[in-house]
Parts: structure tokens; C-alpha cells; sequence
């Protein structure tokens, strides 16, 4: 009787170390969905404020798609790690713009440009997207978890923009994609499996041989942990 006891015993003991290790103790999946807003060039870069057609697209859905797990946990203290893929949608700007020569981007006017003068027909469209690595400290308090998040992020930026110049030619001048890298930070709340979260994500426009849009975006968003 007390050899089966013992074997009981051995395999609970087995069982629950068999538990402890499991991979969902370490790695968790998290999806993420919600709306974006991008910063863009500037005045004078793809768009021009004060000239004919002007508009721009700079809010977007957004949604992510990664892994999750903790590193170190002290009480209510705790440190976890966040590998994701995020995607930005769909941003676009137009204008029927000018010479920068009859252009001032800071007070936005057209100047030195005669009526009847033939404008050039401006449109762009792109998206921002990358893999977000970040490392998050939060404190725990009646179940409810505060955290701040930052780290760095490989990003890939399209932007592809057409130009009908003042000759009636069209023009390709779109950016040419490259992985690029920046950085993240944000703040987040969670209770249980659910976190509503606020990142920065910092972009350039770069060259190559034309800027992007974008310098970056700052995304709110519903993750899920599972």
C-alpha cells in the first residue's frame, strides 16, 4: 500500500513539473486590433496646406499579431517581453501643387502664381508595418496591471506617388522599400488577459531616391493574450 502511495506521489510530482515547464508558462500569442494616426513630412513634402486639392488620409486601422511572455516577476512587480508583427493600413495624401519656389510652408500660401497658371496633380498612397521587439514593466494593484513599454523596431514604409506635371507628363516618384529601424514606446493597462495599449512608433521618411510620408505613428489598440 505504501509503495502505491509513493508512486502516486511521483507521478503528481512529475505532473506538475511537467506543468511548470510548459511552454505557455513562458510564451503566450497576443493579438492586437485598433486605429492608427501617422505623422507626416511637413508642409511642403508631398502636400502643400495652402494650395488647390489638398488632402490627406492620416487615420488607419491597425491590428498586430505576436508573442508574449514573462522574464521576472518580484510582488506586484514584473518585466515581460513582446514580439510582434504590427500593421499599419492604408495612408494617402493629394494636391494640385505648385513650384516650391511659389510655395511657403510656413504660412501655408501660394504666392508669385498667376491665375490660369497649370498645376501639377500630386497623389500618393502607402502603409507603414514591422516587428516591434519591447521590453514591459508594470505594477500590478487590485488586479489591475500599469505598465510602460519600450525597445526598437525593424519597419518597412511604402509610398508610392504619382505626379501629372506641368509638361502633362506622368511621373513615378515613389519611395523605394527598405527595412529601416526605429523605436517604440508606450503605455498600457491590463486586466486578466486583455490590455488596451498606447505605442509611438518612430519612422523616418529616409531618400531613396523619395521620402515617405510618414515619420511615424501612434497606435491605440485591444490586445488579447492566450
Amino acid at each position: 500500500m505504501a509503495g502505491k502511495h509513493l508512486i502516486a506521489a511521483a507521478a503528481a510530482l512529475v505532473c506538475a513539473s511537467a506543468h511548470a515547464d510548459s511552454i505557455t508558462d513562458y510564451v503566450h500569442a497576443e493579438l492586437g486590433l485598433g486605429a492608427s494616426r501617422i505623422q507626416d513630412m511637413g508642409d511642403g513634402i508631398w502636400i502643400q496646406q495652402g494650395a488647390p486639392g489638398n488632402h490627406e488620409t492620416k487615420a488607419t486601422p491597425a491590428f498586430l499579431v505576436g508573442l508574449t511572455g514573462p522574464i521576472y516577476s518580484h510582488g506586484a512587480f514584473d518585466v515581460s517581453w513582446h514580439l510582434d508583427y504590427v500593421y499599419i493600413g492604408t495612408f494617402s495624401a493629394g494636391v494640385d501643387g505648385v513650384p516650391d519656389e511659389n510655395y511657403n510652408p510656413q504660412t501655408h500660401q501660394v504666392h508669385g502664381y498667376a491665375h490660369g497658371n497649370v498645376y501639377s496633380v500630386f497623389n500618393g498612397q502607402g502603409h507603414l508595418q514591422g516587428v516591434p521587439l519591447t521590453l514591459d514593466a508594470g505594477y500590478t494593484y487590485r488586479g489591475w496591471r500599469f505598465g510602460v513599454e519600450g525597445g526598437g523596431w525593424a519597419y518597412w514604409q511604402t509610398w508610392h506617388e504619382s505626379l501629372l506635371s506641368y509638361m502633362v507628363e506622368p511621373h513615378d516618384l515613389s519611395h523605394k522599400t527598405v527595412m529601416q529601424f526605429g523605436y517604440v514606446a508606450g503605455l498600457n493597462v491590463s486586466h486578466g488577459d486583455f490590455t488596451l495599449s498606447y505605442r509611438h512608433y518612430r519612422a523616418t521618411g529616409g531618400g531613396n531616391p523619395y521620402p515617405g510620408l510618414s515619420t511615424g505613428a501612434d497606435v491605440l489598440m485591444i490586445k488579447v493574450r492566450f
